[in-house]
């Protein structure tokens, strides 16, 4: 069923809009924003928050003007995401980043209707090697790509 405006994205832009303008407000009100030369440690909180407060409208201002889907909350991949986040902040320091990846792709590919097992092993595998990639090789953060600590 479709209804006269986009709520989806009302909504979706509306959280942006409100979670940009907070992480702005806390950057302004907490630490020190400095100039363009010499930034201080709120500049980039300030304008990360900014911009994700600009996208939210750009977000929600369309979809006042569009039909869309009508809106309804579905429990089941709710709950899913949740565990599968759970389920990486409790595996990463056990296993590792890659079986931690692995694990949490394949229990969020069940908020889906009919799980693609081999689509979910390419992207497992895709994710796990650019967060190695990028974290661990790139940046240098100290996280094991592979580790079996229970």
């Amino acid at each position: 069923m479709r209804s006269s405006r986009d709520y989806v994205d009302i909504i979706g832009g509306l959280i942006m809009l409100c979670a940009g303008l907070w992480f702005m407000n806390h950057a302004f009100e907490n630490y020190a924003i400095g100039t363009l030369r010499r930034m201080g440690p709120g500049f980039f909180p300030a304008v990360l928050g900014g911009s994700v407060a600009v996208f939210g409208v750009l977000i929600m201002l369309p979809a006042f003007f569009r039909p869309g889907e009508k809106f309804g909350f579905e429990a089941r991949p709710f709950f899913i995401i949740c565990i599968a986040v759970a389920a990486f902040a409790f595996l990463l320091e056990r296993m590792g980043m890659v079986p931690t990846i692995f694990a949490m792709t394949f229990i969020a590919s069940y908020a889906m209707p009919k799980p693609h097992p081999l689509k979910t092993l390419a992207l497992a595998a895709a994710l796990s090697f650019f967060a190695v990639a990028i974290f661990v090789w790139g940046l240098g953060v100290p996280l094991m790509p592979f580790r079996w600590n229970f």
